[in-house]
């Protein structure tokens, strides 16, 4: 009876060790094509080779919201402080960006096109914040569900995002 403590005790780490193992994988997983260099590539202009159809450089970010929140999840952050690296970086230092939030198709259009501005104000104060990136570099506003990014699936999380557009300096 005198060794069951320190064996609760011990499972009780283990299984937490596993818990922060597979919380690591998961935040690499939310990275693929979200790192600092896929950020700076992605916003950086260019003057030969291919562009996008409106002329500017922009990505669409896989930002985690919760369901009906602006609120940003741990997966979220770590994308941001990877997007906040390659702001600070000499390729992007100089310009200025557009955040627009997205929703899903759940709920009024009024509810949605607020939600979407509280999502991009939450990307642009995180940003401010935490790497001081002026707030004059970065626009924020929101277009509710006019935008799906998964249309066939209009309920679907990979509809609330964030997408970021160079808009020069």
């Amino acid at each position: 009876m005198r060794y069951r403590f320190p064996v609760v005790l011990w499972t009780v780490f283990l299984v937490g060790v596993m818990l922060d193992a597979g919380a690591s994988a998961a935040r690499a997983d939310d990275l693929q094509g979200q790192t600092k260099q896929d950020f700076i590539n992605a916003l950086t202009p260019t003057t030969r080779g291919l562009s996008v159809s409106d002329g500017s450089p922009h990505k669409d970010m896989r930002i985690q919201f919760e369901f009906g929140s602006a609120q940003l999840t741990d997966s979220a952050r770590a994308v941001l402080d990877e997007l906040g690296a390659a702001l600070q970086s000499n390729e992007l230092s100089t310009f200025e960006f557009s955040l627009v939030g997205h929703t899903d198709a759940v709920g009024s259009e009024a509810v949605n096109l607020e939600l979407s501005k509280a999502r991009a104000q939450a990307v642009k104060e995180y940003l401010i914040s935490k790497f001081n990136i002026s707030a004059e570099r970065l626009q924020a506003d929101g277009v509710g569900k006019s935008d799906l990014a998964d249309p066939d699936n209009p309920s679907s999380g990979l509809n609330r995002r964030v997408v970021i557009t160079n808009i020069g300096s």
